[in-house]
C-alpha cells in the first residue's frame, strides 16, 4: 500500500495520493487522493489515518460511488436470489420510482432525512397504495442493509423512516360446513379436476400454493403420515429449492383422510407413467400435467374457480383456503404458536396479526370455560 505526498505548486500545499486495493463493486484497483493539506506532517498523519481504515476495511470512498452504481450491482445478486416474476416487479419499481428521485445521490451522504422525504412524497404526491410505498421501501431498505454488510456505508439510514399505516387486507373463509360441503360434493362432478387433491391439502394443513404444487412424492412420509416442504413451484411454474423463508421448511402431520386421498392419487400417477413411458417428465411431483410437468399457478387456481362455481359455495381465493385451514384451527383452540408452525410463520406475531379478528371469540370461550370450573 505505497504513497507519495508531494507539495502542490500552484497552492504550496500539500497533497498525498496512495493504492487502496480494488474497488470491492468493480474489481478495478483504486487510488484515494487527498489535497490542501498546511504541512507535510497533516499530509502524512492523513493518509496513515486512511491507511489503517483501508487495512481494517473501514474506508468509504463514496467520491464517484452514486446509490445508482451501487444498485446495478446490488440487483445482478437479487437476480439469483429471486423469483424472475418477484426480480421483475422490483426491477420496475426501481427504475420507475426509486432511481429518478435517489439513483443521482451519492451512496454514503444519502441521510434518513432525504428517505423520509421519498416517502412523504409517494403518500402525498403519488397514487400508490400503503402496500405498493412498503414494498418500494423494503427494496430501499434491503440495499442499504446489503450495504452495511458490504462495508460500503457505515450506518443504515433507512432505519427509523416513518411509512403509511396499512390496514390488513380483509380475506373470505369458508365455514367448516361449506368446507365439507366442498369436500363431499366436489367429487361428484364429471370429469372433475385432477388438482382437486391440491385443493384437499390446502383444507387439509393450509400450506401455501407454491409449496403444494413443489411436493414431491419423496417428501411424504406414510408411515408416519407426514409432509415435508423444501421445494416451492413459482407463478410462471419454475421449481425452487427452499420455502419463502426458514420457517416455511418445516414439516406437516396430516389426518389419515388426507393420506388415503393422496395414496389414491400416486396410484393414478403412476398409472400414468406406464402409458407415456419416456414421454413423461419425472419431477416426482404430487400436482403435476399430465405428462409430469410443474403446474402453471394462473392455471390451476382457474380449475379451483369452476369446481367452486360448480358446487356453487361462495367464492374465494385458492390462498384463503390456507386462512380457512387456521381459522378452522383457532376455533377449535388448537394452540397459536402450533398453528404459526403448521402454517410456517416467521415468528408467532405474524399469525397473531393476520388473525386477530377470530381471536376475541377464543378469549370469550375461555372466560366461559372459567365459569364453568371455578365457583365463587
Amino acid at each position: 500500500m505505497n504513497g507519495s505526498i508531494s507539495k502542490n505548486k500552484t497552492t504550496g500545499k500539500y497533497d498525498f495520493i496512495f493504492d487502496a486495493g480494488k474497488d470491492p463493486l468493480t474489481g478495478k484497483r483504486k487510488q484515494i487522493k487527498r489535497r490542501g493539506f498546511e504541512s507535510k506532517r497533516a499530509a502524512m498523519n492523513e493518509m496513515t489515518r486512511l491507511k489503517a481504515q483501508v487495512l481494517e476495511n473501514d474506508f468509504l470512498d463514496l467520491n464517484h460511488l452514486t446509490y445508482e452504481k451501487y444498485m446495478d450491482e446490488w440487483f445482478q445478486e437479487r437476480k439469483f436470489k429471486l423469483q424472475h416474476s418477484t426480480f421483475e416487479i422490483h426491477s420496475i419499481f426501481y427504475r420507475n420510482v426509486i432511481k429518478p428521485k435517489l439513483g443521482h445521490l451519492k451512496l454514503q451522504q444519502v441521510t434518513p432525512l432525504q428517505l423520509q422525504k421519498f416517502v412523504n412524497d409517494l403518500v402525498n404526491q403519488s397514487s400508490y397504495s400503503a402496500h405498493t410505498i412498503h414494498l418500494v421501501f423494503r427494496i430501499i431498505s434491503s440495499s442499504f442493509k446489503k450495504a452495511v454488510i458490504l462495508k460500503l456505508i457505515k450506518s443504515d439510514p433507512s432505519i427509523g423512516i416513518t411509512l403509511p399505516k396499512t390496514r390488513q387486507r380483509e380475506f373470505t373463509v369458508w365455514s367448516i360446513e361449506q368446507v365439507n360441503f366442498f369436500i363431499s360434493e366436489a367429487p361428484k362432478i364429471a370429469r372433475l379436476t385432477r388438482y382437486y387433491i391440491a385443493f384437499l391439502i390446502a383444507i387439509f394443513t393450509g400450506m401455501r400454493q407454491g409449496e403444494i404444487l413443489g411436493l414431491r412424492w419423496k417428501d411424504i412420509d406414510f408411515a408416519t403420515n407426514t409432509l415435508y416442504i423444501k421445494q416451492t413451484v413459482t407463478q410462471n411454474g419454475e421449481i425452487k429449492v427452499g420455502a419463502k423463508n426458514e420457517a416455511s421448511v418445516r414439516s406437516i402431520h396430516i389426518p389419515s383422510k388426507l393420506a388415503d386421498e393422496l395414496k389414491a392419487t400416486k396410484a393414478l400417477i403412476s398409472d400414468e407413467k406406464r402409458l407415456l413411458g419416456d414421454k413423461y417428465h419425472e419431477n416426482d411431483l404430487v400436482v403435476c400435467t399430465l405428462d409430469g410437468k410443474p403446474v402453471i399457478a394462473r392455471n390451476f387456481r382457474k380449475e379451483f374457480y369452476k369446481v367452486v362455481e360448480k358446487v356453487d359455495l361462495p367464492k374465494i381465493r385458492f390462498h384463503d383456503l390456507r386462512h380457512t385451514h387456521a381459522t378452522i384451527l383457532i376455533h377449535q383452540n388448537v394452540n397459536v404458536k402450533l398453528i404459526s408452525e403448521r402454517l410456517g410463520h416467521a415468528d408467532i406475531q405474524t399469525t397473531l396479526n393476520t388473525y386477530s379478528h377470530v381471536l376475541p371469540n377464543m378469549q370469550k370461550t375461555v372466560s366461559d370455560q372459567l365459569d364453568k370450573i371455578i365457583g365463587v
